[in-house]
């Protein structure tokens, strides 16, 4: 191999993991030394090593939140493969220009920012100028009322924001499944409904549990939705932990919860990952 081929891959390696060192193993690194400084009452820290951080984890203020941010992200999650499966399948059977035309006003959210996203929806389903509103012009509510802060608030929002991303993961499967596959179940006498659950479905199923691993793990961090259109029931962890970080000062403590934040998270996903493989193996 000549010398210039062998440095242009050195770097085509190496730039990518000097950036990852960079950016994300030097400040993880320094999230766990953090994690067990001592706090001081003076409301700063001093360099120790106590676990005194992680044994507040098991109180049931933490429980609580922790529980609540699995709820959210597992039933957002659902929601959203639930919804843009059938859509995204629906719309790979359209022609090309009508599917650009598409998926470029459903992608269009994902320009959004969550501040502005959450905003809106509390507007939306606030009283004064909510939908309640047309609800009761149109003659369907006797009275307007508000839908915002609340635990349907916090996931319509969370699935709301989650749905174009799954519908991106699920589109390129969508389109490369051959047509003469539910063509033939349906000349075999199945309806379009039972095709779609017993043909594409199982067909597809990688890429819904990938879609669903994705959504999962980006909904467990969720921090403006839950706190706008919810109440303080309804926040996720990633709030407390800046409530720790940001209000309260308490830096050991806030590196403490990131960190069982993140190996709750990941261990999550691996018990998620073995489902999905040892149900693929039973189908097979």
């Amino acid at each position: 191999m000549k010398a210039g081929g062998r440095r242009g891959r050195l770097f085509v390696l190496g730039f990518p993991s000097l950036m990852l060192g960079a950016f994300f193993l030097a400040p993880f690194a320094i999230m766990v030394v953090y994690s067990f400084y001592h706090r001081v009452e003076s409301g700063f820290y001093e360099p120790g090593f106590e676990l005194t951080h992680y044994r507040n984890f098991f109180s049931p203020l933490f429980t609580r939140h922790l529980l609540i941010s699995i709820e959210f992200s597992v039933l957002a999650a659902a929601f959203s493969c639930a919804i843009a499966l059938p859509f995204t399948f629906i719309l790979s059977r359209y022609p090309r220009r009508l599917q650009v035309a598409i998926l470029v006003t459903v992608l269009s959210v994902l320009s959004l920012s969550e501040v502005i996203v959450a905003y809106s929806w509390s507007v939306l389903l606030s009283r004064p100028a909510g939908i309640s509103n047309l609800l009761v012009a149109i003659g369907l509510m006797d009275r307007p009322q508000s839908w915002s802060r609340g635990y349907w608030a916090v996931l319509f929002g969370l699935t709301y924001f989650n749905t174009p991303f799954a519908v991106l993961i699920m589109f390129p499967q969508c389109t490369r499944l051959e047509r003469e596959i539910t063509e033939a179940a349906q000349t075999m006498g199945a309806s379009p409904v039972r095709t779609f659950l017993t043909v594409v479905v199982p067909m597809l199923r990688p890429t819904i549990l990938s879609a669903f691993i994705l959504l999962f793990v980006f909904t467990m961090g969720a921090f403006v939705t839950p706190q706008w259109l919810g109440r303080p029931e309804h926040w996720m962890f990633a709030i407390l932990i800046g409530d720790q970080a940001l209000q309260r000062g308490n830096i050991p403590f806030a590196a403490a919860l990131a960190m069982f934040f993140m190996v709750v998270t990941l261990a999550l996903v691996a018990i998620t990952v073995r489902l999905g493989r040892s149900q693929e193996a039973r189908f097979r």
